[in-house]
């Protein structure tokens, strides 16, 4: 089983990071190219002044006003450099001190552009070109130190990075906070169905996304026909036992009145005794539908109420614990298992019934006890099998044991049998108890 919103935010998270390492380079490039851009343009206009400010002085000489160079260059080591190479001579800044150059002549009036290392940490950036004046060929070598641009670059980057980490963590927040938005409404869909489980509500009435409401639909549907059907079935045993009782009755005058046959008779007590059962568990059940939580208060009283009208001369004690109350437990289910372990206990008790209910940490404890003859350890595996019963001189038709095996076993719970403190049968039955 995998978890839809641990999976939502795993692939918002890679898409974020890929959506935010494409943008960081993208910028990094972009910003690099400006730079660079920005460097060459002040290059271009440093050399092409230096052309315009250049003069000759004597014959194949020429020299600069220094007056008209801007000072940066006149600062050694400042970061900004030029050379100017004629045939006859070499004119250098004064920043570049004692530091030699490797020139190499230039024959093509198309700009040349490349890095270079200067001294120290100095990264260069250098602008070469051919330019003519008066006919005469000059070389004009122009170079900044972009070392400087560079480590601010990377600063930036780095403050980038922190930035974009921080809208990281911070739209990381943010979609939490819209995926348990957007979940809660499957938290509210399974508080609602619990209501229509525990009978509290009736409909489903959680306002649904548009993506979910054809799901909703189909619940509604099932649970609306689940319950009617359940109904129906009720209402067609309670029928059907009804209407086959008065036939009974009359066959069995007729069996009373003619000559007896005690295999008909046995059968026909058989069918009564089965037909009285479903009247019982009809009776049991009420009309409520589907599902729906164990109220102990209201439950326990009633049921009680029929056992006291069935079996007039038992004697049943209740001891309930007292923080119990509601039990999330289906409904009809443990009214059929309460029921069924208390008829037979009255049914095989002398005097004295005992119902416990208590609960242990997530376990439910129900206890029946009587002052009965007991079952022996042998007779144990017995009671469990559908339709068999060990006491045939006791009215019933042997279901109700395996019936409520059944129910235990599909709870993941437990039956035991043992030796009640009153003299006769305990069963003990526990039911995990699920939380809420």
């Amino acid at each position: 089983m995998y978890s839809l919103k641990n999976q939502l935010t795993r692939s918002l998270l890679i898409n974020l990071l890929v959506i935010m390492l494409v943008l960081l380079l993208g910028l990094n490039f972009i910003i690099q190219k400006l730079v660079k851009d920005h460097v060459l343009t002040r290059l271009q206009h440093d050399a092409e002044s230096l052309i315009s400010l250049i003069q000759p002085a004597a014959k194949d000489r020429w020299e600069i006003n220094p007056a008209h160079i801007s000072t940066i260059y006149n600062r050694v080591r400042s970061g900004h450099y030029y050379v100017i190479k004629t045939p006859q001579q070499i004119i250098r800044s004064r920043s570049l001190f004692d530091f030699e150059l490797d020139y190499q002549d230039i024959s093509d009036a198309q700009p040349s552009i490349f890095r270079m290392q200067g001294p120290g940490d100095e990264s260069w950036l250098v602008w070469q070109q051919l330019f003519y004046k008066n006919n005469f060929p000059i070389q004009v070598w122009v170079a900044e130190d972009i070392a400087p641009l560079y480590h601010s670059l990377y600063r930036f980057s780095a403050y980038a990075i922190l930035i974009v980490m921080l809208i990281i963590v911070l739209f990381i927040y943010i979609q939490q906070r819209t995926l348990n938005r957007a979940f809660d409404i499957f938290e509210a869909l399974r508080n609602n169905l619990q209501a229509i489980r525990h009978r509290d509500s009736d409909i489903l009435d959680t306002q649904v996304p548009a993506e979910v409401l054809t799901l909703v639909k189909e619940i509604e549907v099932l649970v609306e026909q689940l319950s009617l059907r359940i109904q129906r079935t009720r209402n067609a045993i309670a029928n059907l036992s009804h209407e086959v009782k008065r036939p009974l009755q009359l066959l069995s005058m007729q069996l009373e009145s003619s000559k007896p046959d005690q295999t008909a008779s046995q059968a026909l007590a058989a069918i009564k005794a089965i037909i009285d059962r479903e009247l019982r568990r009809a009776r049991v059940a009420g009309s409520a539908g589907v599902g729906g939580v164990f109220r102990l208060q209201e439950e326990i009283p009633y049921l009680l109420e029929m056992m006291q009208k069935i079996y007039p001369d038992k004697h049943i004690e209740v001891d309930i614990q007292a923080q119990l109350n509601s039990l999330n437990i289906d409904r009809d289910d443990l009214l059929e298992l309460i029921g069924n372990l208390l008829d037979n206990a009255c049914k095989f008790a002398l005097h004295t019934v005992q119902l416990k209910v208590k609960q242990i940490e997530d376990r439910l404890v129900i206890s029946f006890e009587d002052d009965g003859a007991g079952v022996d350890s042998d007779s144990v595996e017995r009671i469990l099998i559908k339709g068999a019963r060990l006491d045939e001189s006791v009215q019933g038709h042997g279901l109700g044991l395996s019936i409520c095996s059944d129910i235990i076993e599909s709870y993941q719970g437990q039956l035991n049998f043992g030796r009640s403190r009153l003299g006769g049968l305990k069963v003990n039955v526990t039911l995990p108890v699920s939380r809420r």
